[in-house]
């Protein structure tokens, strides 16, 4: 038994410096295949893996690792026309759990914001690694300066609104202000013949998003503003006030749309 116990503590710091060395390959590899834009990062996750979010310091989102994977695969194409990538500085590797955990701050290409509460769990599966629990932080609008040309446009949209204001832009709709937050335009519109009582929030969301695609992607001036780097969002409340949906139209949107 001294003798096993002794084979014990000679090899098991060995033993986990090669986990050590195999979760940071395991990592590169992660952030390599997300700076290619390559889809294939979607098999690095564990169907049964938890995806967590917070965006904007209050909306919740779990999505579950085959979930994740589906968006991945769906989205890809979008992150790269919009050049959405992110880069991982002070990269620690601590033992948790069945796994490891590689916490990091996470920097954003386009929304121009640190994560410093960013992680990612791994674990093994059979003789691969996996990422079976992810965290990040997000905000929904960018705060990267907006460059002069941009700036000057938007307020250009904005001015040029403002005196029409309340606008009805059908029976239901009515359109009550316009803003400009950075590089943001975004249109306040009430759908004043609706309780969100009365409707599912994801039935709204996803007939409001097909609206506003068609509208800021079809709209040759306001297209042109979001492949100069513009996010088009359309905040769209209920008769009440309360929040029905919020359609954002980023960069990269509207060539897909166009396919």
């Amino acid at each position: 038994m001294r003798f096993i116990a002794f084979l014990f503590l000679v090899f098991s710091p060995f033993a986990a410096a090669d986990e050590v060395s195999e979760v940071r390959a395991f990592f590169e590899e992660f952030v390599e295949l997300g700076k290619s834009f390559d889809a294939e990062v979607a098999e690095l996750y564990s169907p049964d893996a938890r995806i967590m979010t917070l965006r904007d310091g209050t909306d919740r989102i779990e999505v579950t690792g085959s979930q994740w994977r589906e968006m991945i695969r769906k989205m890809m194409p979008v992150a790269e026309r919009r050049g959405d990538t992110s880069s991982y500085s002070n990269v620690q590797m601590n033992a948790h759990g069945e796994g490891f955990r590689v916490s990091a701050l996470r920097s954003s290409a386009i929304k121009c914001v640190d994560d410093s509460d960013y992680y990612l769990d791994v674990e093994r599966e059979g003789d691969q690694w996996v990422i079976v629990e992810e965290y990040s932080e997000t905000v929904s609008l960018s705060r990267c300066e907006p460059s002069k040309e941009l700036a000057e446009s938007l307020s250009e949209v904005r001015e040029t609104m403002r005196p029409h204001l309340p606008l009805d832009l059908d029976a239901d709709t009515r359109l009550e202000s316009v803003e400009v937050v950075g590089s943001a335009l975004i249109y306040n519109q009430r759908l004043h013949t609706v309780a969100a009582s009365e409707v599912s929030q994801d039935k709204a969301e996803a007939i409001l998003k097909q609206i506003g695609v068609q509208n800021a992607c079809g709209t040759a001036e306001v297209a042109a503003l979001i492949r100069d780097g513009a996010t088009v969002r359309y905040a769209t409340v209920g008769r009440h006030g309360e929040r029905l949906a919020t359609v954002d139209i980023s960069p990269g949107f509207c060539s897909v749309f166009a396919q």
